[in-house]
């Protein structure tokens, strides 16, 4: 059982190009360097939350630096995080 204080979390990234926007060549190397994996399916990118770490400071990091390498690229993106 995992201690109720542990959380190990996913969190899951759709993206939306439009053919004025950034190349998706640039936009995949932003986000490999910011730590987001490229997968395969409904969702284009996954974060995995190693067990341990806090999601609150931490979570509210990664998504201010995601929204940061995002903005001006015309590139509309959704999330979805679960445990």
């Amino acid at each position: 059982m995992v201690p109720l204080n542990v959380i190990s979390m996913k969190t899951y990234q759709k993206l939306q190009f439009f053919s004025e926007g950034e190349l998706p060549s640039i936009l995949i190397k932003k986000l490999e360097d910011q730590g987001w994996r490229p997968i395969l399916g409904d969702k284009d990118f996954v974060m995995n939350w190693g067990m341990g770490e806090s999601i609150g400071s931490e979570y509210l990091k990664k998504l201010d630096e995601l929204h940061i390498a995002l903005k001006g690229t015309k590139v509309r993106y959704t999330l979805y995080s679960t445990r």
